[in-house]
């Protein structure tokens, strides 16, 4: 009864290209999905990092304000860097990690693509905070 169908080339053609449709339409969702599932899952695994002295630069925008509130949260304190300009926001970015959840926030105006500035943020962070774990 089914052999009929089987034999028949065009709808051996179909199915294939239906076949190859659906791999083709199905597998970037997944993709997607799986890609979703491992964000959320690396969010969820939430380091305790209360006590613990972490320096970022750029913090006065983007991604290194963004990182200054999440460690914020978790209680860690703070030395957050950014370049002296007339539109920098550090202060207002140190201000509202303090009100996140961190104990203390050093907030220092340096150029990372200077060696003498990087290095004068790091010992003045690590006078401020000591040697701590």
């Amino acid at each position: 009864m089914y052999e009929a169908c089987f034999n028949n080339s065009f709808t051996n053609e179909l199915v294939y290209y239906v076949l190859l449709l659906l791999l083709l339409l199905i597998s970037p969702l997944l993709f997607v999905w799986e890609l979703i599932v491992a964000v959320r899952s690396s969010f969820r695994r939430s380091e305790n990092m209360s006590g613990k002295v972490v320096l970022i630069t750029g913090a006065s925008s983007g991604l290194g304000e963004l990182m200054a509130y999440e460690y914020a949260k978790r209680g860690a304190y703070l030395a957050i860097i950014a370049i002296e300009e007339p539109e920098s926001r550090l202060k207002q970015v140190a201000h509202t990690a303090r009100e996140l959840g961190s104990p203390d926030v050093l907030f220092l105006f340096a150029d990372v693509s200077k060696v003498d500035e990087c290095r004068m943020f790091v010992e003045e962070t690590v006078k401020h905070f000591g040697q701590r774990g």
